[in-house]
């Protein structure tokens, strides 16, 4: 494939990946000045996926449409073109210079928490964005998220597998794959071990299957171990990880509810989990607030010191919200008490300054008639 010309344009110099499904090469535009690097990608490969040049082609299409709903989004690479070449189907997307985030997840390297929130913000905007359009990326995993060399931002890439409605399946038996009618409603299982959640396996994924894989990318980050390395509970399923870890109980309930075994427990969509992480961040954010006013200017408070590490079964938001508002209130109650305590201060001044006065006058009337009498006695005397 190396130094092939595709459509007379597209001069193919590197093999990215290759796949059943897809196949991802780096070509210089040849019609355009200086000629530019982009990404081809080999769509259903007739070499791989012997099925009907028909079903191909009508496959390739709506996966050509669903990509260009994204439109001109700066966070996914954009679809420059897509074209048929020899009976064979192939989409030209932009070429972002960056590294992937698989770079910066080494085994055995962890993440601070602070760090992985701002991950999951981050691609939680983007999975909300594409979701909005109806589609579900279905291979989130780090190498295909990438931070991008002149913003450092995270990009979202590898729209390859992006979920269209097929009618019909791909199997592979032995080494052929074959051709075979199915369930309307099932697709091609697709994805990357570790990071699919049961019902992707399975053929059907939803959109909060997105979620379960960047929950597992957060649990990897913060573990520093794969997610095909972590145990998992053998009655329900559930992935089994805090004890690997220091972590504060309010960012692993988001990520338990974000890798849930069964897709009904799990967030419904990427803005609900955005809503409860930025609950999350606004309680850290009043708390460090708050108590940076004890700390010296060379003292700082970890995210995981920020939120005491208690175990509870609740609902994040609510419990943030009972949080704050018991935070409010106590607040609140305080400033009354100080405010009584001050008025019954300045009150009891008065009384006893009152008193003090009313002491002293006495004393005084007492003493005046005392002299007089003394006075009296004396001129009887004379």
């Amino acid at each position: 494939m190396l130094d092939q010309l595709l459509k007379e344009r597209y001069q193919v110099v590197q093999v990215l990946s290759q796949g059943i499904f897809c196949q991802t090469y780096v070509a210089q535009d040849t019609d355009l000045p200086d000629h530019p690097i982009c990404i081809v990608k080999h769509f259903l490969p007739s070499s791989s996926c012997p099925i009907p040049i028909e079903l191909r082609r009508r496959l390739f299409n709506r996966e050509a449409e669903a990509l260009k709903k994204l439109g001109d989004y700066d966070l996914v690479p954009h679809l420059l073109t897509y074209f048929e070449d020899n009976l064979e189907f192939y989409l030209v997307q932009e070429f972002i210079e960056g590294h992937p985030l698989s770079v910066e997840l080494p085994p055995g390297h962890r993440w601070s928490e602070s760090k992985v929130i701002q991950l999951l913000q981050e691609i939680l905007s983007i999975l909300d964005f594409v979701h909005n359009y109806g589609l579900i990326h279905r291979d989130v995993k780090p190498s295909n998220i990438l931070r991008r060399k002149r913003d450092n931002r995270l990009i979202l890439i590898d729209f390859g597998a992006v979920k269209p409605i097929w009618n019909q399946l791909i199997k592979d038996q032995g080494k052929t794959p074959r051709y075979i009618p199915f369930d309307q409603h099932t697709t091609i299982s697709i994805g990357t071990p570790g990071y699919m959640p049961n019902e992707q396996v399975r053929g059907r994924p939803r959109p909060n299957s997105d979620i379960y894989a960047l929950g597992m990318i957060g649990i990897q980050a913060l573990t520093g171990l794969h997610p095909t390395q972590l145990p998992e509970d053998r009655n329900t399923g559930e992935i089994v990880w805090q004890h690997l870890v220091k972590v504060s109980a309010d960012l692993a309930l988001i990520l338990n509810k974000m890798v849930s075994y069964h897709f009904q427990d799990r967030y419904k969509s990427a803005q609900e989990a955005l809503d409860d992480l930025q609950s999350l961040i606004h309680v850290c954010g009043s708390m460090q607030q708050a108590d940076t006013t004890l700390l010296t200017p060379d003292m700082t408070l970890a995210p995981q010191t920020l939120i005491k590490n208690q175990v509870t079964t609740r609902v994040l938001k609510p419990r943030l919200d009972e949080a704050t508002s018991h935070k409010t209130v106590s607040f609140f109650t305080h400033k009354s008490a100080l405010m009584i305590g001050l008025v019954m201060g300045v009150v009891s001044g008065l009384i006893l300054m009152i008193v003090s006065y009313w002491s002293l006058q006495m004393i005084d009337n007492h003493a005046s008639k005392i002299y007089d009498s003394e006075l009296q006695q004396q001129k009887n005397f004379r």
